[in-house]
């Protein structure tokens, strides 16, 4: 059974999301989110002279997850990897996976039990550090490939299976 989380119908959609770039850190990258058609469009361009990455969240919320095995999103991509992942309440690390992007609409499914666990890039242990889906609190979306120049990455909804 899936769950809509987000299909940016709301009023104001605006309002459910933020924009972490690397320049947290010193770099150059330039991103950010924008809706369109109803679509969470999220686009910017990376510049690894410094960082190479640009990410949008959403802020705290609860999406109800404990049940679910993972989350299933509808996008079209420019043929850069993207990753989806998740933050608990209360916690700085990120659970991620890389999902990859080509011609047209696509659909992937991915399982909160094949993210990755990190602290700001570096990798931990998920023995040590175990997603608890029911603590999950924000969903984002990072580029972090390594690569510089433009990305658009259209959203048509979230949900969760």
């Amino acid at each position: 059974m899936e769950n809509l989380i987000y299909d940016f119908t709301e009023d104001n959609p605006a309002t459910n999301w933020i924009t972490v770039n690397d320049n947290v850190m010193g770099g150059r990258s330039e991103g950010g989110f924008s809706f369109k058609k109803k679509r969470l469009i999220f686009s910017g361009t990376t510049n690894t002279n410094g960082g190479g990455f640009s990410s949008i969240r959403t802020n705290p919320s609860d999406f109800s997850l404990g049940d679910k095995e993972g989350l299933h999103i509808r996008y079209k991509g420019d043929g850069r990897t993207y990753k989806l992942g998740v933050r608990m309440e209360g916690k700085s690390v990120s659970y991620r996976s890389n999902f990859t992007t080509g011609n047209g609409w696509q659909e992937v499914r991915i399982p909160f039990d094949e993210m990755d666990v990190s602290w700001r890039g570096r990798p931990l242990s998920k023995d040590e550090h175990p997603l608890i889906k029911s603590k999950i609190r924000s969903i984002e979306f990072m580029i972090y490939d390594k690569q510089d120049g433009p990305f658009t990455l259209q959203v048509d909804w979230i949900k969760s299976y």
